[in-house]
């Protein structure tokens, strides 16, 4: 056991020295939501990407760790972390669904520690495997560069601007050179893991913020980590499935959970943004099939269903400006979009594409 820790110790710093030969990336913070239960929030890279929550399980016989990161250098500091509270090894990964944000540090587990499960829905993995990829490519090989580019040339007269230049290209590089490792085990409904004393259960209700959303719920600690399930504070709607959303969120509200672990932000100590978040879900619904069997568009609906909205907004944002703005775009818009795609037809696995504003 010492030896395997002393080379997975070495290992995590030989990544971390490499990662950082050429950046600095600033550790996690890390959040301890119960005995054993830790939530790692990274910071953002620049102006051009977030991270996704990372969260460790540690039971008896193992760690469970719920989604890797963006990146793989983020990967390594949480790993860094993981290995400064256990020496036990991580025995499996669950990746939540096929967001870059969540999943692109996952080789940094599997090169630690070769005999790790790595798990997702049947679904994730098929997007993972492809769609994901070309989904993402524009940004990689054009939208990208194109602005990190536009950035140094601005560096060379604002020397102020070349620490955000930085920050930025080193996103990109670690994006473009990440080597993307699939899952190595599927389910469809739900699959129960025994860390050891620990019961873990992973499950999925049906189509939500993608068609394969994978959540935990720890039913000895009251704990549901959602994913982007729900995110504090504001959750994106883009290519989700508003109906299969809405049934999910209810079925984690029936759940007997007294902390809920978002994909991004910290963790929350009662339901209000879950209730906000369902209840946005329920108007969009409901205002999208009134409008449309008026003849009203979705940008129209939008302008119609918004003051109505007013109060849930706030308990989200707390009237905050920026996050209003949020609010109005990542939810409601993109929701509302995708409910009248559900109205015109049933909706496949696609990705679709971002609403024209």
């Amino acid at each position: 056991m010492r030896r395997s820790r002393v080379l997975v110790l070495v290992f995590v710093s030989m990544v971390v020295t490499i990662l950082r030969a050429a950046h600095v990336r600033p550790g996690p913070e890390v959040i301890e939501v119960a005995k054993g239960v830790y939530v790692f929030v990274s910071k953002p890279y620049g102006d051009v990407g977030l991270d996704g929550n990372s969260i460790a399980i540690v039971g008896g016989s193992g760690v469970l760790v719920f989604d890797t990161n963006g990146t793989p250098a983020s990967a390594a500091n949480v790993l860094a972390a993981i290995r400064a509270i256990t020496d036990k090894p991580v025995r499996y990964v669950v990746n939540s669904h096929w967001h870059w944000d969540h999943w692109y540090g996952t080789e940094v587990y599997t090169a630690a520690f070769p005999a790790v499960t790595v798990i997702a829905h049947e679904k994730t993995k098929a997007l993972m495997a492809g769609p994901a990829i070309e989904f993402n490519r524009p940004g990689l090989e054009q939208q990208l560069p194109g602005y990190v580019e536009m950035l140094e040339k601005r560096a060379q007269a604002d020397p102020k601007v070349q620490a955000l230049a930085d920050e930025d290209r080193f996103f990109l590089d670690q994006k473009t050179h990440a080597h993307l490792v699939l899952p190595t085990t599927t389910f469809t409904d739900r699959m129960d893991l025994d860390l050891g004393g620990r019961m873990v259960q992973v499950r999925h209700d049906d189509r939500a913020i993608t068609p394969g959303d994978a959540y935990l719920y720890l039913p000895a600690d009251k704990i549901v980590v959602t994913g982007d399930l729900l995110v504090n504070p504001i959750a994106f709607g883009l290519s989700s499935y508003p109906t299969g959303w809405l049934k999910t969120l209810e079925g984690i509200d029936r759940l007997d959970a007294t902390v809920l672990i978002p994909g991004h932000g910290e963790p929350l100590r009662d339901k209000t943004l879950l209730h906000a978040t369902r209840d946005v879900i329920r108007e969009l619904l409901k205002a999208g099939r009134d409008a449309k069997a008026r003849g009203l568009d979705a940008d129209q609906a939008k302008e119609e269903v918004l003051p109505r909205l007013h109060d849930l907004m706030v308990t989200m944002t707390k009237d905050d400006p920026a996050l209003n703005q949020q609010f109005r775009l990542y939810l409601v818009d993109w929701t509302l979009h995708r409910v009248y795609d559900e109205l015109n037809g049933p909706l496949t696995d696609a990705i679709a594409a971002i609403p024209p504003k």
